[in-house]
């Protein structure tokens, strides 16, 4: 059988190639993510099975002065840094969301790290294209993420990590990880790392007995204003970039270690 439905049956062939397109893109676009961020995922279980956090709540969860949000059922967080706001309403091109924090909070797109300009304590009209889901991260936050996504979850796990680090007006952040072998029952050796930005530097503390065989490779920095010096473990760090439009500081080809303290530095 043809790829292509039927003319007659079906509706006019230039449909449908953009069709099945679209469809794969799509699908591309959400794996790939979940798969990035299947670091992030791993430990909202973890914190889940030790703590009974949940790992997918809703926005009055993490905000609970703000009884505007107590009504939301379209939209969530991840964890406590991840916001999601799905396109709900069949051919719709625009989504109203609201972005909690009453203008507090800095939320930048997933995708292009740009800051969103928000309605404070309403909703904002974002652009939602076939194929795309709108996700903005919080700030003050620091997401451990895989930084190849493979075929499998086998293949992702086997590569190196990323970093992502959203400043606030403040210039903090922080977050935690946890890692493990992903296969033992019950669990083993663990280790937990803490990710803390202040003042200009970014602090990694690693603890426990199990050993990570992967490297941290890149580092993004979020809310960072243009530095002419940046240092990683103390020495001149090489390859970095900066993006003026999103203040954003790369760090690439790190090759760091995540069994030991890593310090980034940048003035």
């Amino acid at each position: 059988m043809p790829f292509y439905r039927n003319h007659n049956t079906y509706g006019a062939l230039p449909q449908e190639p953009y069709r099945w397109t679209s469809v794969a893109n799509a699908s591309r676009i959400a794996i790939t993510a979940r798969y990035t961020l299947l670091p992030y995922w791993y430990t909202l279980f973890a914190n889940a099975s030790m703590a009974g956090l949940p790992p997918v709540r809703a926005l009055f969860y993490e905000f609970p002065d703000e009884p505007e949000l107590f009504t939301i059922d379209r939209q969530w967080l991840v964890g406590s840094d991840i916001l999601v706001t799905p396109v709900l309403t069949p051919g719709a091109t625009t989504i109203d969301g609201i972005f909690p924090g009453r203008g507090s909070v800095i939320w930048r797109d997933w995708y292009t790290h740009a800051v969103v300009n928000t309605t404070s304590g309403g909703n904002t009209t974002l652009e939602a294209p076939i194929s795309h889901i709108n996700v903005h991260i919080r700030d003050n936050s620091a997401l451990l993420l895989h930084q190849e996504p493979g075929y499998t979850i086998y293949e992702t796990c086997e590569g190196p990590y990323a970093l992502l680090v959203s400043l606030n007006a403040a210039g903090t952040a922080f977050g935690t990880a946890y890692v493990d072998d992903g296969i033992s029952f019950p669990p083993g050796p663990s280790r937990s790392l803490t990710f803390q930005a202040a003042e200009g530097t970014l602090n990694i503390e690693s603890n426990g007995e199990y050993a990570i065989q992967q490297n941290l490779e890149t580092i993004t920095v979020l809310g960072v204003q243009k530095p002419s010096q940046v240092t990683l473990q103390g020495q001149a760090a090489q390859g970095w970039t900066y993006a003026e439009a999103t203040e954003e500081l790369v760090i690439s080809n790190a090759s760091i270690e995540l069994n030991g303290q890593v310090t980034l530095a940048w003035k």
